[in-house]
């Protein structure tokens, strides 16, 4: 679309009409490439809101996956713990059974050796 003036036309027209057609064309390419600028800054504007978009994005669901590991993880730590005091509650239950049972065994001996009928050793004077 590029269009030049030879000196043809110079003769036919005269050089007022060669001027304004020079400054229409040249005011024409000066507006275009005004727009072009305009549409340039716009497309790259667009680029960083969506590239800022993303990264927010990004950045949200790079927390939520951290804060769910957290959770998980505290989970996994207060079930260890919980299974840890199970065990000892439990293993402290059956020691204090087992205790019962050997001081209810001990017992019953000693009252049994205390009451049952022992030879009895005579004295030889």
């Amino acid at each position: 679309m590029d269009q030049r003036v030879d000196a043809h036309r110079i003769n036919d027209d005269g050089v007022l009409a060669v001027g304004i057609e020079s400054t229409a064309l040249a005011t024409e390419k000066t507006i275009g490439a005004w727009f072009g600028l305009w549409r340039d800054v716009r497309s790259e504007l667009t680029q960083r809101a969506t590239s800022a978009i993303d990264w927010v994005d990004g950045l949200q669901q790079g927390s939520t996956r951290l804060a769910r590991a957290v959770v998980q993880r505290t989970d996994e730590v207060a079930g260890a713990w919980i299974d840890a005091n199970e065990r000892l509650t439990v293993g402290l239950v059956r020691a204090m059974r087992n205790t019962g049972h050997g001081v209810s065994r001990f017992a019953s001996r000693t009252a049994s050796s205390l009451t049952s009928t022992r030879p009895e050793v005579v004295a030889q004077a």
